[in-house]
């Protein structure tokens, strides 16, 4: 997707490896092409959902993983709105109602996988891509970060969700290193406008 692509080329710029898990639901393998032909370096990709915990395990295994940056889950705001079931269904109880995993993209699945993974592999370090839609209709701004969390929608709904489960995993778990990014609309494009 456009931040997940943006995030690796910066990545790579500074010399870190990276290694990219996409179902493809939302973004397109091309894009792998672009990160490698802009940063001149490879990247691996795996085709795979984040809520196949064996998928996981066979990635975690092939190399020493450091960090995790969890960019996965349906994104539209105004889509949520029209389509709440579709959105809770598919961010949050998936799995509960035996739905395919192949056909969804799960952040609640999605995000309990990757920690059930993570913990098996001692990775401790965690970024979660959450949205400044946590904070509701806020009273006034700019925002802060300690306003008050409220949601108008089941896009937020879902990421505050999971920002409680990623505290609550925290504060059981002393080594984890969570950082949960709550970012507006990101617009733009890389300098050579291929993404």
């Amino acid at each position: 997707g456009y931040i997940g692509s943006h995030t690796c080329i910066s990545l790579l710029e500074k010399g870190y490896d990276v290694t990219i898990v996409d179902n493809l639901v939302n973004s397109k393998a091309l894009v792998v092409d672009r990160i490698e032909n802009l940063s001149g370096k490879k990247v691996k990709f795996f085709e795979a959902d984040v809520c196949d915990e064996d998928a996981l395990r066979k990635i975690f295994a092939e190399d020493e993983i450091f960090a995790v940056i969890h960019f996965a889950g349906l994104k539209a705001v105004g889509e949520s709105v029209q389509q709440p079931l579709r959105y809770y269904r598919n961010n949050l109880i998936g799995t509960l109602v035996q739905i395919p995993l192949r056909y969804y993209e799960n952040n609640l699945i999605s995000t309990l996988s990757l920690l059930k993974v993570m913990a098996e592999f001692k990775v401790n370090n965690f970024v979660f891509s959450s949205s400044a839609t946590v904070y509701g209709n806020p009273a006034s701004v700019p925002i802060r970060e300690d306003f008050p969390l409220s949601t108008t929608n089941p896009y937020g709904t879902t990421k505050l969700m999971i920002e409680r489960i990623l505290k609550d995993y925290a504060h059981a778990n002393p080594d984890f290193n969570p950082i949960i990014l709550r970012y507006f609309n990101p617009v733009g494009a890389h300098k050579s406008g291929t993404i």
